[in-house]
């Protein structure tokens, strides 16, 4: 991540049961504390999530266990509605911890996001990554202002002429990869569909 910067998915094969928890908050503090050379973080906020209804205790008590700053991490439980997340989010938290299901309800408050860079972390990669919650959490934290100049360049129109009110045209605008979006995907059995979703090709 130092060398190549945001944009990139990784996926990380680590068996459940065998400290996984600690793995990943682990990886979520230094994400949240890496810099690039000119000192700037390069990420705003490190997003964790499970795909669980409930958020997972054990994984929020064991982020909370590192040693942090009060006001780092921010869980977004069952107690807090869809709404939490998303101020959450708006308020720049460095670390938030939520379950995918959340995006699908906090998506149209937030905010269109400009220069804002995200790392999100997935405990259990494989259950529901294209279901219409992930397409959610992929498409309500793109960076609109890129993404709006990328579909014009495709389109052949103007920036202004993009309708983001048009349903067709943000579903195009919210496919695929972002460049202000890294992902950190955990399993113990990659599928196919995992492998295309966040493998990276070598040789």
């Amino acid at each position: 991540v130092q060398e190549h910067g945001v944009g990139r998915s990784y996926l990380i094969e680590h068996s459940a049961g065998s400290g996984k928890s600690n793995s990943i908050a682990w990886i979520a503090y230094r994400l949240a504390s890496l810099h690039n050379e000119d000192n700037d973080a390069i990420f705003d906020t490190v997003i964790v999530v499970t795909n669980r209804v409930v958020l997972d205790s054990q994984l929020q008590d064991t982020i909370n266990s590192f040693d942090h700053t009060p006001g780092l991490v921010e869980a977004i439980d069952d107690k807090k509605r869809s709404r939490g997340l998303v101020d959450a989010i708006n308020d720049k938290k460095r670390i938030i911890i939520c379950t995918i299901q959340k995006f699908l309800f906090a998506k149209k408050d937030m905010e269109k996001f400009r220069g804002r860079k995200f790392a999100v972390i997935i405990d259990e990669a494989h259950q529901g990554q294209n279901g219409e919650s992930a397409k959610s959490l992929r498409r309500s934290l793109i960076d609109i202002g890129i993404a709006i100049k990328e579909y014009a360049e495709e389109a052949g129109i103007e920036e202004e002429e993009v309708d983001l009110t048009d349903e067709y045209i943000n579903a195009v605008i919210g496919q695929g990869h972002h460049e202000n979006q890294s992902f950190f995907a955990f399993t113990a059995t990659p599928k196919g569909q995992t492998l295309e979703s966040f493998g990276t090709v070598v040789g």
